[in-house]
């Protein structure tokens, strides 16, 4: 009867009986759609790669077992203010820029995740604090040997931890006393000099033979981010120091450079700031460190 009523109505029968035996489709969770995203992200270098599943992590906690078409926008803020409770407002945004991408890739309409109902916490930013001498000096006395070298080189020439952790023997211009940072290793995607001071230069030249200096090969072997991070850690705290991490001691560079009258657009160049205000608004109101004695220096640096 049911056959007859569907040709009566100008259906085939078949479609119908196909429709009840084909197996659903599964359902695309957030989780799935987070794996997809980080494989296609091949425009972006390795280090913004690693970090997406870290930003994506909180958001498939709170919804990764959800078809994304289902999620409101007021789950989206009561996710945010949630967070609110535990985390940096910084963290929080770096969170939610991270899922606004992720449903710009799934293609929602409209972006749940962008809707102006959703707040992020007001951010402070605060000023650098960067180490005195004194403190900077007892930080390297309390270091073991083969940090020192690092430590010195990141607070001469005002290089972020990543850069000095990822510098081999291939972009040391020892001849002109400058280190050639590629493209690939800055935080802006561009390629930039850094002056290094010639005892320094030596030092560093002192740590590997002439005939072991293949192009490839890194200046501090054997030395990641997070070990460094880690070292400094501990100098602080067998320091009785304030707790500095290595990105004060660019902070502590540039504020010199600045305090010294360095003009605004060389300051920037050599910090690989995208604009020359942004140093000047993060360092204007620093006081400025006073400087360790290069003699003072090399004394910790060399064996």
């Amino acid at each position: 009867m049911q056959s007859t009523g569907e040709l009566a109505a100008g259906r085939n029968p078949r479609d119908l009986l196909d429709a009840m035996l084909a197996t659903p489709s599964p359902v695309l969770t957030l989780s799935v759609w987070r794996d997809r995203f980080i494989a296609s992200r091949i425009d972006v270098d390795d280090n913004t790669s690693k970090n997406y599943p870290s930003a994506l992590k909180k958001a498939c906690e709170a919804f990764g077992d959800r078809d994304p078409a289902t999620i409101t926008a007021d789950e989206v803020a009561s996710w945010v203010a949630e967070l609110a409770q535990s985390y940096k407002p910084g963290t929080i945004a770096l969170y939610l820029l991270s899922l606004r991408m992720l449903f710009d890739f799934i293609g929602l309409e409209p972006n749940v995740a962008r809707d102006p109902r959703i707040k992020k916490p007001k951010q402070v930013r605060e000023e650098p604090q960067p180490p005195s001498a004194e403190h900077f000096a007892a930080i390297l006395e309390a270091l073991g040997e083969r940090w020192r070298l690092l430590f010195v080189t990141i607070e001469q020439g005002a290089l972020r931890l990543g850069e000095a952790v990822a510098l081999r023997w291939g972009d040391v211009d020892a001849a002109n006393l400058h280190l050639r940072l590629p493209r690939s290793a800055t935080k802006r995607d561009q390629a930039r000099w850094v002056y290094l001071p010639a005892w320094l230069i030596e030092t560093i030249e002192e740590a590997c033979p002439l005939e072991d200096r293949v192009p490839e090969r890194r200046v501090f072997g054997g030395i990641t981010e997070a070990s460094a991070y880690q070292a400094m850690l501990r100098a602080c705290r067998n320091a009785k120091d304030p707790h500095y991490s290595p990105h004060d001691l660019r902070h502590r560079r540039i504020t010199i450079w600045h305090q010294s009258g360095v003009p605004a657009r060389e300051l920037a160049e050599r910090a690989g700031h995208a604009r020359a205000s942004m140093s000047l608004d993060v360092y204007s109101h620093v006081m400025p460190p006073d400087e360790v004695t290069s003699e003072r220096l090399l004394a910790l640096i060399e064996p």
